[in-house]
């Protein structure tokens, strides 16, 4: 995962959809078996806006927007099926969306476009991160592994996080979309340790 530099009065910011438990445990306990440094941080999610540094006097308006625009999109549901890779271009291995792709990256072009200083370095293809800068072998075994991983979930809630000085991403807004919405987005928080240990 490539992290922006952030300058003085800025703020690292990502947009995502969680992945709900049980699948959530399950997925990062693997991720964790097969040696990403970054399993314990990082809950299992389908990106929507990659890290960003926006400014921090910016991020009230722009989590006002990303929840405006969630409110007008319906919820959905994903089915998480087989694994792919992204090698040799990035040492990742991951889900595919094989069900609810279409609405994930319908979604994020529409909450990327609150972003002005975005960054895109691929094109946008929605996956659950498996297995990333990892050895090489491990890799290989995360792609094999999980080839059977067939999983269906609902999307209810797009989730703005931000990577504070810790070194964790951690949820600091949760929007309803349109089906789901049954109350005023509130404010929440990601305790550190929230994440099993392997």
């Amino acid at each position: 995962m490539r992290i922006p530099a952030v300058g003085p009065g800025q703020v690292c910011l990502g947009v995502a959809l969680m992945v709900p438990e049980p699948l959530a445990g399950r997925l990062q306990r693997a991720r964790a078996c097969f040696g990403d440094p970054c399993a314990e941080v990082i809950p299992p999610h389908i990106t929507l806006i990659p890290p960003t540094a926006v400014p921090q006097a910016d991020l009230p308006g722009l989590a006002d927007r990303i929840g405006a625009l969630s409110a007008q999109f319906p919820g959905f549901s994903v089915r998480l099926r087989g694994v792919d890779t992204f090698r040799p271009v990035s040492p990742v291995v991951f889900a595919k969306v094989a069900e609810g792709f279409e609405q994930c990256q319908a979604l994020a072009a529409r909450l990327r476009s609150v972003v002005t200083d975005l960054e895109e370095r691929f094109p946008y293809h929605p996956h659950v991160t498996l297995a990333q800068d990892a050895p090489e072998p491990s890799l290989n075994r995360a792609q094999y592994a999980l080839d059977s991983l067939d999983e269906t979930f609902t999307v209810g809630t797009v989730e703005v996080c931000l990577l504070e000085s810790d070194a964790v991403w951690h949820s600091c807004r949760q929007f309803p979309l349109a089906a789901s919405q049954t109350k005023a987005p509130s404010p929440i928080t990601v305790a550190a340790n929230h994440l099993e240990p392997a």
